[in-house]
């Protein structure tokens, strides 16, 4: 696998979100690892619940160890309030995400059978005329994994145009994005010259009567010349009366394809898939612990593994059916809050100290290390301010800011020093959930 490689989306620039993630990393992260992740990560969705990425498994691993991902899972939680979600899906091959999410790697089930079969039929054998193809079925139930999948099939197509695939959030909020910048003709440009068009969650667009009219036309010229168009919803369309008559005409005139949600021996089997994409080989416990959980919605499946593989030591939560439970159990973020005073309390009995020492002016390595650790923790695992750090320990926020990006740095070619890290990070985990 190519370390240089970047996933196909849209460019960065079209997620203001996004882009407000990555300045917040700067100031934790230094400019190179900030970089690297702008460069690794595609966005795949976003929705005001959930900020879905696509990382190749091999930075993704680094990130894991150096505690990027970490760093980047807290970005978006101070930003959001805690209300959007961070979700990773592994990429496991080299170019885009369509190799992570086809036909084939969806999971075929009785309650799906027949819409993976006439989804993979209308690729493989397309009508002369193009058509629309209109998937419904509640969330969890694999409409955008189906859509990837048709995506995926045809790209496969010979054809020098793209094949763009976005939910309808983001296409009502680009439609605001090229009003304002006087951008329209470009923004219409852009989707009418593409090979097929893919819009995830079409009722999001009720009660937006001009981005629904922008899309009816956009449709119209694609269908016109021939060119494929997919669209996902909850519900069928008799039961979308907030969609405007000519974009419900237009929908309707297609293939319907109705998704229902998967038996729980299939939920199970998805959400092993899912963990085996992070290469970690997970018991069936831990796979119906992680279903008890969700139920037959499987939507915020990507969010609770990424929760999970953030959690110290590791891997190791993936890997115990009982800290995969207490972990679920303690709320919709992670497993629970790891105090200030908790970090300093054991960073210093760890290295026989007193907290006195880590906040004195002995620069002797028995006590900076130490106080250089600590200082790591306290934005790793509490988001503490660099300013706060200081504060706590007496120093000033340009010397926090050199402790962090310092052990940062080292924990990636310091084996000791990052098994000291993770002992560390393991007993802190292990006191949040006691209360301690």
């Amino acid at each position: 696998m190519s370390k240089t490689s970047k996933p196909q989306g849209s460019p960065a620039g079209e997620y203001p979100l996004w882009n407000s993630v990555l300045r917040e990393l700067e100031s934790i992260l230094s400019a190179e690892r900030t970089s690297a992740i702008a460069h690794h990560a595609r966005v795949l969705a976003i929705t005001p619940e959930m900020l879905t990425l696509g990382v190749f498994l091999e930075p993704l691993e680094q990130w894991l160890r150096d505690g990027r991902l970490a760093a980047l899972d807290a970005c978006v939680a101070n930003l959001t309030k805690d209300v959007c979600e961070l979700a990773v899906l592994p990429l496991l091959e080299h170019g885009s995400v369509a190799a992570s999410l086809t036909l084939e790697s969806f999971i075929v089930s009785p309650s799906n059978e027949e819409a993976a079969e006439r989804a993979a039929a209308l690729v493989q054998n397309p009508r002369p005329h193009a058509y629309p193809i209109f998937l419904y079925g509640p969330r969890g139930s694999g409409k955008t994994h189906l859509l990837s999948g048709i995506a995926d099939g045809i790209r496969a197509q010979p054809s020098a145009r793209p094949v763009l695939q976005l939910s309808a959030e983001e296409f009502s909020l680009n439609l605001v994005t090229a009003i304002r910048a006087g951008e329209l003709d470009d923004f219409r440009a852009r989707l009418q010259n593409c090979a097929a068009l893919l819009v995830d969650d079409i009722e999001r667009l009720e009660g937006r009567p001009a981005s629904q009219k922008e899309l009816t036309q956009i449709l119209d010229t694609l269908l016109k010349t021939h060119h494929q168009v997919a669209v996902t919803a909850q519900l069928p369309l008799s039961q979308l009366p907030e969609l405007e008559p000519a974009l419900r005409a237009r929908l309707a005139a297609g293939t319907s394809l109705r998704l229902r949600p998967p038996e729980w021996e299939t939920r199970v089997a998805i959400v092993l898939d899912r963990i085996a994409r992070w290469g970690v080989e997970a018991p069936a416990e831990v796979a119906a612990e992680i279903v008890a959980c969700l139920g037959e919605d499987l939507h915020r499946l990507d969010a609770l593994l990424t929760r999970l593989m953030i959690q110290p030591p590791g891997r190791l939560p993936l890997l115990d059916p009982h800290l995969v439970r207490r972990v679920l159990a303690a709320g919709p973020r992670r497993a629970a809050p790891i105090s200030p005073d908790a970090v300093l309390t054991t960073v210093s009995r760890h290295f026989g100290l007193r907290l006195s020492d880590l906040r004195s002016a002995t620069r002797t390595p028995r006590v900076t290390v130490p106080r250089q650790m600590a200082m790591y923790l306290l934005r790793r695992h509490c988001a503490l301010s660099f300013p706060e750090i200081g504060q706590r320990l007496r120093r000033h926020h340009t010397t926090a800011i050199h402790a962090f990006r310092k052990i940062e740095g080292e924990r990636e070619v310091n084996a000791n020093l990052n098994a000291t890290l993770g002992l560390l990070e393991k007993e802190l985990l292990q006191r949040s959930e006691a209360g301690g």
